[in-house]
């Protein structure tokens, strides 16, 4: 009878989410209802919002204008940032006449990192509408605390299942201490390289995306867990 692996199931599950996020479209940030809006006088409307579209370019420094009007009244508006899947409200107060502008100071907003945010804005009144778009805080990631944490998260993971993968080779069998390493290993440098890819402004972190990072880095944990049971166990073969 064949033996159960403890990890088997779990790694099924990462791959078929993984998968999955690869194969699902780039949302488009087109504005629903009778309104417009713009961010660095930037139109919002046909900006797409998946991992790989292309953002509007800010600096961590500058003050930047972003408005929205409407075709009739409106009475409240609400802004939020999205990362990960994850939203804040940065605004939800009340609002007066057709038409809403402020200046943003981006450093209030950015303050442990820069890279790729979504900003989603909508309102309610006499119309209701919203829209979203990608921002991108530009910088030195590498100066903030999330790339520096990203930094040593994808470094902490890429030794821990250096460290997996020498312990297999060693035993020349893969073992549930092994395995449970290069797991978490593997997740916390997935983790670490979906910060970095952010902060550098390469991929912007949808749910999709962070569960291909995450997902992805826990199969190479395993994976390359699994090969140096399999080179361990080749070696001790030869010199018998």
């Amino acid at each position: 009878m064949a033996r159960f692996h403890p990890f088997r199931i779990p790694l099924a599950v990462i791959a078929a989410v993984a998968a999955a996020a690869i194969t699902t479209p780039s949302a488009v940030a087109n504005i629903s209802g009778s309104c417009s809006a713009s961010i660095a006088n930037q139109n919002v409307k046909g900006r797409g919002t998946g991992a790989f579209s292309g953002a509007i370019a800010v600096k961590k420094n500058s003050i930047v204008p972003v408005s929205m009007s409407a075709a009739a009244q409106i009475s409240h508006l609400k802004i939020q940032i999205e990362f990960a899947g994850m939203r804040w409200t940065v605004r939800d107060k009340p609002s007066h006449g057709m038409s809403w502008a402020s200046s943003v100071e981006v450093k209030k907003y950015a303050k442990y990192g820069v890279g790729l945010y979504k900003v989603i804005g909508s309102s309610s009144g006499g119309v209701s509408c919203s829209g979203s778009a990608l921002v991108r805080v530009k910088g030195n990631p590498l100066s903030t605390v999330a790339g520096i944490v990203g930094l040593v998260a994808a470094l902490a993971g890429l030794a821990g299942v250096a460290g997996a993968l020498g312990l297999a080779v060693h035993a020349g069998a893969l073992g549930f201490g092994r395995s449970l390493l290069g797991l978490v290993a593997g997740l916390i440098g997935g983790l670490g390289l979906g910060v970095l890819l952010q902060q550098f402004a390469l991929v912007y972190p949808t749910a999709g995306a962070a569960a291909v990072c995450v997902g992805g880095g826990a199969l190479a944990g395993v994976g390359l867990t699994l090969l140096g049971k399999i080179l361990g166990s080749g070696a001790a073969a030869a010199a018998a």
